[in-house]
């Protein structure tokens, strides 16, 4: 039976009338509360624990750790930036405490699109959830969401080491590649004649995409995929891409993405993009059979998504972990077992017992193709379709043959 190290926070307010009025001028409150040597002593002995440390992707998701959230005002974010990091839950493999969740309660859109958000977030979150899972007795840390942005992808000087870091991006890459083949295969597709289009194909996370998909089984065409401002970018990136190219037979195309645009025509899509704000509609999502989402929160609105369902497949990027793996937190995936690419690969860097810094910067396709290695040493693989919003996804006969999908 597993160590419970959850203790709930009592609402005794709830008994009165005025429980409205109270939650709206409350502070906020934990849903749990967990200490960190209550993580630490019960770790494995010797071994340390994983750690997988994340931000507010949006607001919703503040409700899964808080009482009274509130609605979104100035002080209400001057609140939440004076909020600690914390403990959102353990982490178990079987009955056995392996790690933690630790959550930075600051969601992606107050910090991401400024230099001095970011210079925020980094000392009054980023900093302290690290040095909250030292205290926890975490050695490796997996950086989740755009928390590697906090410290320029590991480049950053830090005081609190352990734990190391790793910034997810070898394993993610990973992941995306095994899901476009996972869908060309239920889709009845041949990936290697697929054209494959890459979203947000200029940052740091995509260019390491788009070396690991032309890496070995490659699709026919790759078209890098980013706003007008990044052309020159783009257009590097493919001289280099094809450069590099060990087979030879792909081809690598660019494009601009805005709304006067029209998208170019390809058969499944890669979404690696950071923004705060939806920018693909429920027409652009049936240009394509299917859309593999890693971008932070999403690429399409959920109405997009649900509007669009049962013409394409739009689906959340995830691992399922190994038998026994359960996270004990509620990300918007299958199951606890279920977990996000960025915490695979510390939870492998972990396993193999890595005392240093794992994957920092953009890193090279031999590390991509390492660390690859170790998401199926350690069970990691591909789980059921999934879409963004949340809810299962089950392929039909409409998914697999219809005649409005615009795939070449």
């Amino acid at each position: 039976m597993k160590t419970s190290v959850l203790k709930e926070v009592p609402t005794h307010s709830e008994q009165h009338a005025g429980l409205n009025l109270h939650l709206n001028c409350a502070p906020l409150a934990l849903k749990h509360t967990i200490l960190p040597e209550q993580i630490r002593d019960n770790l494995p002995p010797g071994h340390g624990g994983v750690g997988f440390l994340f931000h507010a992707t949006d607001w919703d998701t503040l409700s899964f750790s808080f009482h009274n959230v509130k609605h979104r005002s100035a002080s209400f974010e001057e609140e939440l930036w004076h909020t600690r990091p914390f403990i959102a839950s353990p982490i178990y493999s079987g009955s056995q405490i392996i790690g933690a969740n630790i959550a930075c309660p600051v969601p992606l859109e107050m910090w991401l699109g400024s230099p001095r958000g970011i210079k925020r977030f980094r000392e009054t979150q980023f900093f302290p959830a690290l040095e909250l899972a030292r205290q926890a007795g975490l050695n490796m840390v997996a950086m989740g969401a755009s928390t590697p942005y906090a410290c320029n992808y590991g480049a950053l000087p830090r005081h609190t080491k352990p734990p190391h870091i790793t910034t997810g991006h070898a394993a993610t890459a990973a992941m995306l590649k095994d899901w476009a083949i996972h869908c060309c295969n239920e889709l009845d597709l041949a990936f290697g004649n697929t054209k494959l289009a890459l979203f947000g194909a200029a940052g740091r996370l995509g260019t390491t995409v788009a070396k690991y998909l032309l890496y070995k089984d490659a699709p026919k065409e790759l078209v890098l995929i980013d706003l007008p401002d990044k052309l020159n970018l783009l257009t590097e990136q493919a001289k280099e891409l094809l450069a590099s190219d060990l087979l030879g037979k792909s081809r690598v195309s660019v494009h601009t993405f805005s709304p006067d645009t029209p998208l170019p025509q390809f058969d499944g899509a890669i979404l690696a993009s950071s923004t705060s704000v939806p920018y693909l509609s429920a027409s652009e999502l049936r240009r394509a059979q299917f859309w593999i989402d890693d971008s932070h929160p999403r690429a399409a609105s959920v109405e997009a998504e649900l509007a669009s369902r049962g013409q394409t497949l739009y689906i959340e990027c995830f691992a399922r972990g190994p038998a026994g793996l359960d996270t004990t937190f509620p990300f918007r995936l299958p199951s606890t077992r279920d977990c996000y690419t960025c915490f695979a690969e510390g939870y492998s860097a972990w396993q193999e017992g890595i005392a240093s810094d794992f994957i920092i910067g953009s890193p090279p396709v031999w590390s991509v193709s390492y660390t690859h290695g170790l998401l199926k040493k350690y069970g990691f693989s591909v789980g059921p379709f999934h879409g963004k919003n949340g809810s299962p996804i089950s392929l039909d006969t409409q998914q697999r043959s219809n005649p409005e999908l615009m795939g070449s």
